[in-house]
């Protein structure tokens, strides 16, 4: 299991033009985990965003919820 610390420092590395062996070497990973980092961001790169948390809330109206007068 990779922290998310050094999963931020590989994929920032490889974007700055590293190579997959020297970023394992320095964070002293597998260079198998290093390549299956780099393709989980890649996937979750092209995935479509999620909203995280609550729902948006629903619009309101100015309309009554009841017609007529009230008890």
């Amino acid at each position: 299991m990779v922290s998310k610390h050094k999963t931020e420092m590989v994929v920032t590395w490889y974007q700055r033009g590293y190579d997959v062996q020297l970023i394992a070497h320095h964070l002293g990973l597998d260079p198998r985990e290093v390549q299956d980092i780099l393709r989980q961001a890649a996937q979750a790169a092209t995935r479509p965003a999620q909203q995280a948390g609550k729902p948006e809330p629903p619009e309101f109206s100015d309309r009554p919820l009841w017609e007529g007068e009230r008890p």
